[in-house]
């Protein structure tokens, strides 16, 4: 299916619409690189270059330092989940527009769930942080099934909230979302206001494009 920004008419309504947390809902790019950094030079004592601090980007963080360091792994994610917590608030925000769009799709009846590779405690202070909690019915983390982009995470959301797979949308800005979305036979869209890449998202053929949070409610809203 081609991208677009309005649903065929076939397509079933959407009952359920899953998101990703990280440079979807939350800005939290430069939170993300400072604190791996910062785990960097705590437990490795030397900068990280670029390259390294966006090694394996969007998978979960113990990878992400395995790839790095793989016997210093435990050291670095503590090193990092607390530098995290600690500025979290002062370097991440939701994006402009984000608590409306979940307002507005709560209205329309949709259940609304996260699909994320953080761990269970990090996804909660991020939702708790930004007043995103009241919207959420569930959040599948790194803790509860093998990462994106196996379809696990997406079908057990899926399970929990009740909802079908023809029924559900996909929200995310990385590869990794639109490759778990189609592994777990959901449509995707790709959300670009937080994506890295744009270019590379849009080369992998999402069902549909939302270039702002509000455009997420029309696709629900037009199913």
């Amino acid at each position: 299916m081609s991208a677009q920004a309005v649903p065929p008419k076939t397509r079933p309504p959407v009952a359920a619409v899953l998101f990703d947390l990280d440079g979807t809902l939350v800005d939290s790019h430069a939170l993300i690189i400072t604190a791996f950094r910062h785990a960097g030079r705590v437990v490795l004592d030397r900068d990280l270059s670029d390259r390294e601090a966006r090694l394996r980007w969007g998978e979960p963080l113990p990878l992400r330092f395995a790839a790095l360091a793989p016997d210093r792994v435990a050291a670095l994610v503590d090193t990092y989940t607390a530098f995290y917590a600690a500025h979290q608030r002062r370097l991440a925000a939701a994006f402009p527009g984000v608590r409306a769009m979940l307002e507005a799709l709560v209205r329309l009846g949709c259940r609304l769930g996260v699909v994320t590779s953080k761990r269970r405690g990090p996804t909660a202070g991020a939702l708790d942080a930004f007043d995103l909690t009241p919207f959420i019915t569930t959040a599948v983390t790194a803790e509860d099934t093998p990462p994106k982009p196996a379809p696990d995470p997406i079908r057990e959301a899926l399970r929990r909230l009740g909802a079908r797979e023809a029924q559900a949308l996909m929200v995310g800005d990385s590869i990794l979302d639109l490759q778990a979305a189609r592994a777990a036979g959901v449509h995707s869209a790709a959300a670009l206001w937080g994506a890295e890449d744009p270019d590379a998202l849009l080369a992998w053929g999402p069902d549909y494009v939302v270039r702002s949070p509000d455009e997420v409610v029309a696709l629900a809203a037009s199913g």
